[in-house]
């Protein structure tokens, strides 16, 4: 075995607390902080429902009536943002939390950034910005097991006005607390749990095989996968099974702290034009792309590729991940949503220009990257993508 190479390893000493019934333990949290005001960011489909019915009970007895703040489920623009901070100014807590899907999370991180940093939310966009903290307890409840916005130090926001997304990251956005409850992702439609939990399934593959992947990562990147790979099919077919259901919870926050510091690779590179430019939800757009970006990166995975087929008890990694593709009923080919030439090269040419494309384990020109598109283009069933090269 071969010495370990340099690494960078990005780790912060934040809580993550875990349950069937863990959202209660807010009070002890408000109590602890001895918060006096307390704001909470909300899909807006959770507003008048049971989920805010139950915060009101949790919190009204130590802080009084809390702000409740509804988002759009969607991934967020500028626009939510601005009126996410501005109601979170006028409630001015010294209590954030953030309970949804990754979109109101990613919404509560840069709202709450922005009321200690003033100015354009565009001003603070991107990586490495020198960013002052804002004093709240930020805690993150995530009802999906997807993004793992919860544990990460980033944020996706599109503009309004173009199709165009900002990422956000700085170590000041992580949450302090990340609350993992399985009960309450037990109402997610199948849809749902199938392209978050494939969304997970992709950071915690591209964390383990990518160029950056280290001995800090690589457990808790495999960890991630292979749990993933036996749970996410059980919580499709058994959504209210809290077994299924709390794996992938877990999971999806381990696939997060790798690829924190591990990065991703090609299938995000793609996921990320097909939101901006074709309105595809970020889950579904790596379920078309993981399966040809990992026929595409066969050559270059060595041990892990065998490993990772094993895992999947399929003859190539690739094969295995587009059966599974069809069991969580994902085999939708890119064809649905980009229908012609002229946007399949303009996919190609957007998703060259990420940064992830270079943490991808094997390197891809715009050819290869044309070729990959292609092999998106129709459902394959439970057969290897027709790539070649």
């Amino acid at each position: 075995m071969a010495a370990p190479g340099d690494f960078i390893f990005l780790h912060s000493s934040r809580r993550i607390l875990h349950g069937v019934g863990s959202l209660d333990r807010l009070a002890d949290l408000a109590k602890e902080r001895s918060a006096r005001s307390a704001a909470c960011v909300l899909d807006a489909f959770f507003v008048g429902g049971p989920i805010e019915a139950r915060l009101h009970a949790i919190l009204e007895p130590i802080l009084g009536r809390p702000a409740i703040i509804g988002v759009p489920a969607q991934e967020p623009d500028l626009a939510t943002v601005e009126a996410c901070r501005q109601s979170l100014a006028d409630a001015a807590p010294d209590l954030i939390i953030a309970i949804g899907g990754g979109s109101a999370i990613d919404t509560a991180k840069v709202a709450r950034m922005l009321l200690a940093n003033p100015g354009p939310a565009e001003a603070i966009a991107g990586f490495g910005k020198t960013m002052t903290p804002h004093p709240s307890l930020f805690v993150a409840v995530p009802t999906t097991a997807g993004t793992g916005s919860e544990v990460s130090e980033s944020a996706i926001v599109g503009k309004t006005d173009a199709p165009v997304k900002l990422i956000y990251r700085s170590p000041e956005m992580t949450p302090a607390i990340a609350i993992l409850d399985p009960a309450l992702s037990t109402t997610a439609p199948a849809a749902v749990t199938a392209q978050s939990g494939f969304d997970a399934l992709t950071h915690a593959l591209e964390a383990y095989v990518s160029k950056a992947a280290s001995p800090m990562t690589d457990p808790i990147a495999w960890q991630a996968f292979t749990t993933l790979v036996r749970w996410l099919p059980v919580a499709f077919r058994e959504p209210g099974n809290l077994t299924a259901r709390s794996h992938c919870l877990i999971a999806s926050c381990q696939a997060a702290i790798a690829f924190n510091s591990a990065n991703l690779g090609l299938a995000h590179a793609l996921s990320a034009p097909l939101g901006a430019l074709f309105h595809v939800g970020h889950g579904l757009g790596n379920a078309l792309a993981l399966p040809a970006v990992t026929a595409f990166n066969e050559p270059a995975l060595g041990e892990k590729g065998v490993a990772i087929a094993q895992s999947l008890d399929a003859a190539t990694p690739a094969a295995g991940l587009a059966r599974l593709r069809a069991e969580l009923a994902l085999d939708i080919g890119l064809d649905r949503f980009v229908p012609d030439d002229a946007g399949r090269e303009a996919l190609a040419a957007a998703a060259m220009k990420s940064g992830q494309v270079r943490m991808n384990p094997r390197l891809a020109t715009l050819d290869d990257m044309r070729r990959i598109v292609a092999a998106m283009r129709k459902p394959i069933g439970t057969q290897r993508p027709p790539l070649e090269g």
